[in-house]
């Protein structure tokens, strides 16, 4: 074996610099940081403030569309669903028939357009009907289709002569 066929000798125990001593590495890791609270900084500066009393607590300014069909003391069904949803768009006809009824209320709501509604109302699935008593007290669920026979039925009356 020749001597050039041999591998150089090491002359120091030189370890490699770690990645966090490479300027470069540095400069990537502060820059990434710096865009990290930077966006969180605009995320926050471009959210809605929640409106506060004089006391500086957070107030309901309204109340919310179930909420306001509630206050009319009737049975009522509210559908959360969304235009984009093909049963929630088969459901329309149903619940423009079901209005028609006065011994119910009903309610429609885009939860795609109020996404507040999907988490208030713990909606897992479109569309999701949720039955409400006369007093305002949730009587029963159901998601997916459902006929205006079995809408009647869960709020405890019967199809209109």
């Amino acid at each position: 074996m020749s001597k050039e066929s041999l591998p150089p000798k090491r002359l120091s125990n030189a370890r490699p610099t770690p990645w966090w001593r490479n300027p470069a590495n540095a400069a990537a890791l502060l820059g990434a940081v710096a865009a990290f609270l930077l966006g969180g900084w605009v995320y926050q500066a471009q959210s809605p403030q929640a409106p506060s009393n004089a006391n500086g607590q957070a107030s309901d300014a309204a109340p919310d569309a179930v909420q306001l069909v509630l206050k009319a003391g009737k049975p009522t069904i509210v559908e959360f669903g969304a235009n984009n949803c093909v049963s929630c768009r088969e459901m329309k006809p149903v619940l423009h028939a079901l209005a028609l009824d006065p011994r119910i209320a009903v309610a429609d709501v885009d939860i795609l357009k109020e996404r507040g509604y999907i988490s208030k109302y713990q909606i897992r699935l479109m569309p999701t009907q949720v039955f409400y008593n006369a007093q305002g007290v949730e009587i029963g669920r159901h998601m997916g289709k459902i006929s205006a026979e079995d809408i009647l039925a869960q709020l405890g009356l019967t199809a209109a002569p």
